[in-house]
């Protein structure tokens, strides 16, 4: 009976979206939070890109290399071997954001076929 109790239990939180052995973010959570960061960064664009430029004008390499370099900068912040924020006025959590915008562009353009 106890057996039964459990599975029926861990369906339940399955279904719900958390499971018995981790109580950690759910999907939908770290989903929501990715596309809010994706949105926010696309609409409020850069002073170094124009609207669009990300697939028009940049190319495959450039969209992975700036992901690459943000995430390189994050990490050093985090680690403490770089002031945060940097000279440009970002910290961790900003260059983290960019970096995951420029993934997302870089998987966008490498799913579309464009290498440019």
């Amino acid at each position: 009976m106890e057996a039964i109790e459990l599975l029926g239990s861990t369906i339940r939180e399955l279904q719900e979206g958390t499971t018995t052995k981790d109580k950690g973010p759910r999907i939908d959570d770290v989903v929501a939070i990715t596309a809010d960061v994706i949105r926010r960064i696309m609409d409020r664009g850069s002073n170094k890109s124009g609207f669009g430029e990300w697939f028009h004008k940049n190319s495959l390499r450039y969209n992975s290399d700036r992901a690459i370099a943000h995430m390189t900068r994050a990490m050093q912040q985090i680690d403490g071997n770089v002031p945060s924020p940097d000279e440009s006025g970002e910290n961790h959590l900003d260059h983290l954001e960019r970096a995951l915008v420029r993934a997302a562009f870089t998987y966008y353009k490498a799913r579309e076929g464009r290498t440019w």
